[in-house]
């Protein structure tokens, strides 16, 4: 894809990927699917916000079908991606917290942890909490 100097050739690569989801047995596939491509492909030649919608639906699908993992990797890169296209901070403080708590739920803990961090940096340039990436950080680590 992109690293590679090869953004379009990615994403048609993606593209065959989401073909073949659309085959029968192919279900268990689904959250895995669209975490790699809309992570690693679509975001190079789209704008970041088409992805928003895509990696909702890869969590959701994640949850249905029991692979947690895929879900909660697809939940973290759409709180990512929610920060870089520009949603205000409010906004994307309460979908962090949120996330957080499923993620926690979950037990996913790598997931959670990105998230943490992010919302550290979301709260500090709120002035919400001057301290709030030490308390957090503090809190990973006991």
């Amino acid at each position: 894809c992109g690293p590679f100097g090869k953004p379009h050739e990615g994403c048609e690569m993606a593209k065959a990927a989401d073909l073949i989801l659309e085959r029968p047995g192919m279900r268990s596939s689904t959250a895995n699917t669209i975490f790699v491509t809309q992570c690693f492909c679509y975001h190079w030649t789209s704008p970041l916000q088409d992805t928003i919608e895509p990696l909702l639906k890869g969590y959701q699908a994640g949850l249905e079908i029991g692979d947690t993992d895929s879900a909660c990797k697809c939940l973290a890169v759409r709180m990512y991606h929610l920060y870089f296209t520009g949603l205000s901070l409010g906004s994307i403080q309460k979908e962090l917290e949120a996330s957080i708590r499923v993620m926690t739920l979950l037990n996913h803990d790598d997931a959670r942890l990105n998230t943490i961090t992010l919302l550290a940096t979301v709260k500090k340039l709120r002035g919400i909490d001057a301290k709030a990436g030490d308390k957090i950080l503090d809190s990973m680590l006991a």
